[in-house]
């Protein structure tokens, strides 16, 4: 991704609108914010990447799982029948019958495992959605929406809820919104969040703070995140604010409707599973 803040950073310092100092803030300020959204992509890319893993493997477990039942019965079988023919070979079938029992057992404990965790994961999520349901309960259907998709849960608002057009002040229902799923964010410290802003693809006019829709997309997910902090229960380090200007419209076409549905902020909450990836780990 662009150098959002230093590019909009730079149009300001050939403005005459601020002064050095406040120039020199808001440059620091845009880089910290690029270098925390680096980090936040790097860590979602890795965990989308461990749980397609997770899932692949667990598919091939269960292949082998029934592969070693197969090849368990087909062996004591054919044991029981040496057996009885008095063979000399049953000893060896004997002592191969017994590793391939002791890897099935293995496999299924293995098996068994990776499934617990998909629960444990699909349970966190839930609970998650149904906290954050009922805490925001008297905004849906006013803007507000709640969803879950590849493992997180999607907190969408539309700028009708929490913004003025071309502004990143926050309006008070809005606020009142964004103050609640704090609440829970602070009793559930199991929680990250991302909070990413969206605009339609209507051209920003620039002007003294703002260069373009990715400027004020960034503005408006940093206004957000600075709401959640006024709780001081919230750690900063469970969240990340990210700019995505138009780049990822939810609705197609240029109608009115389609560029509503696009001016956004998502909150994406993601349960921390620390038991889950250490066993991806091994």
């Amino acid at each position: 991704m662009k150098k959002i803040g230093i590019l909009c950073l730079t149009a300001l310092a050939a403005s005459s609108c601020v002064s050095t100092k406040t120039f020199n803030s808001m440059k620091a300020e845009a880089m910290r914010l690029d270098g925390e959204l680096a980090s936040a992509n790097i860590r979602i890319e890795e965990l989308a990447a461990r749980n397609k893993k997770l899932t692949t493997d667990n598919d091939a477990l269960r292949q082998d799982t029934a592969r070693l039942n197969a090849d368990y019965s087909h062996l004591n079988a054919k044991y029981k029948q040496l057996l009885a023919d008095g063979s000399a070979e049953a000893a060896r079938m004997l002592r191969q019958l017994e590793e391939n029992q002791r890897q099935l057992e293995e496999r299924s404990q293995r098996v068994d495992e990776l499934e617990q965790m998909l629960r444990a994961r699909e349970e966190a999520i839930a609970a998650i959605r149904s906290k954050v349901a009922d805490a925001l309960l008297g905004f849906e259907g006013k803007g507000l929406s709640i969803s879950t998709r590849d493992g997180k849960v999607y907190v969408s608002m539309d700028d009708k809820l929490l913004f003025r057009s071309g502004s990143f002040n926050i309006d008070p229902q809005g606020a009142n919104a964004v103050k609640e799923l704090a609440a829970v964010l602070a009793q559930n410290p199991d929680i990250n969040v991302m909070v990413e802003g969206h605009t339609d693809d209507v051209p920003y006019k620039p002007n003294g703070q703002l260069q373009d829709n990715l400027d004020l997309s960034a503005k408006r997910a940093t206004t957000v995140v600075r709401l959640l902090l006024a709780n001081k229960d919230i750690a900063p380090s469970r969240i990340i604010a990210a700019g995505r200007g138009e780049s990822l419209p939810v609705a197609e076409g240029k109608t009115a409707e389609a560029r509503a549905q696009n001016r956004r902020t998502e909150i994406i909450l993601t349960p921390k599973l620390d038991e889950l990836m250490q066993l991806m780990d091994k």
